[in-house]
């Protein structure tokens, strides 16, 4: 099968791997779609991911499949059912690295539950979700990105709050109109690009600025009850701590490239500074039947699809900030 290789920083291909092999736990998945991080798969590919890389290795981890077969212990999924974030390989049995290896047109998903109670042990929470089999894949792989968010946005008391958003790639977008669902009085969307800008007002911004005019304005105003720091930039999280009001949150939601320096003394007594955690498995089907609905709109946040042979396209455009979310179609 061919699967995106990195094989050095800044370096890979899609070149010819091993099939993957299936153990009695496990299903295997034909690839249809994987989304392209723009922050991890980004300092994955530069070599500047603060957990490590290894290479050779396989990208990818906002993969969707349909299982092809299944292993005789498997309970819970079944052939012709759509799952999410499937690998290249099983843990297990891989012949080179994966980080998280959604980049391959077949894959294995293994079915950690089944195979605990099957050996008397307490199931562990498995990494991925079992969606009908009429599901749309392209927006499954949405979903994944789509979830994160909202289970992040759902943790925080919006009601009557104001919001600043930072980011206009899918996380902010998202972010923005989740704020507006879930009851903010004000949604102001902070991004680089008028253009995108334009994008936030679509999806709940009450206020957009440029990045460069908030800084100093709301800096001045010092009324956010809540900042999503969705930029990516780690240059960014000073200044937006300096935007708090008294008892105020800055909610960390992207992987800043670099380290975030912090004045302390820049926002009033008793702000707090939160790194987000994601479970996007618990919220994923109900954020499906809103993407399938229409209410959160394919074409909104996916602006550009390319197939497994061109993914250096997809890499290149998110380089130069063209596109919102970028969906590789694997197979």
């Amino acid at each position: 099968m061919r699967a995106f290789v990195m094989d050095g920083p800044g370096r890979g291909s899609v070149v010819e791997v091993p099939d993957p092999r299936i153990g009695d736990y496990d299903a295997e998945v034909e690839m249809l779609w994987c989304g392209v991080c723009s922050s991890t798969d980004r300092m994955l590919r530069d070599g500047t991911f603060r957990g490590g890389v290894s290479y050779p290795s396989i990208l990818g981890h906002e993969s969707v499949g349909r299982v092809s077969a299944v292993g005789s212990g498997v309970r819970g999924l079944a052939v012709g059912d759509l799952v999410t974030r499937p690998a290249a390989y099983s843990a297990g049995s891989a012949p080179l690295a994966m980080h998280w290896g959604g980049f391959a047109e077949r894959g294995v998903v293994h079915d950690a539950r089944s195979e605990a109670e099957d050996q008397g042990l307490v199931p562990a929470p498995v990494p991925w979700v079992r969606l009908d089999a009429g599901s749309d894949p392209l927006s499954a792989a949405l979903a994944i990105s789509l979830s994160e968010t909202f289970s992040v946005a759902c943790r925080e008391d919006l009601l009557g709050a104001t919001v600043v958003v930072v980011g206009t790639g899918v996380a902010g977008l998202s972010l923005m109109r989740y704020a507006s669902l879930l009851g903010a009085s004000q949604v102001i969307g902070v991004g680089r690009r008028a253009e995108r800008l334009e994008q936030a007002a679509r999806a709940g911004a009450t206020e957009t600025l440029l990045a460069d005019d908030a800084a100093g304005e709301l800096a001045r105003r010092h009324d956010a009850d809540i900042v999503f720091e969705a930029s990516g930039q780690s240059s960014m999280v000073d200044i937006e701590y300096g935007w708090l009001r008294s008892g105020g949150r800055l909610v960390v939601y992207s992987a800043p490239a670099g380290t975030a320096e912090l004045d302390l003394m820049a926002a009033p007594r008793d702000v707090t500074l939160r790194v987000a955690s994601t479970q996007e498995t618990a919220v994923l089907p109900g954020i499906l039947r809103l993407v399938q609905s229409g209410y959160l709109d394919v074409d909104s946040f996916v602006t550009l699809r390319v197939d497994l042979p061109d993914i250096g396209a997809a890499f290149d455009a998110i380089d130069r900030g063209d596109v919102v979310k970028a969906m590789v179609r694997l197979h």
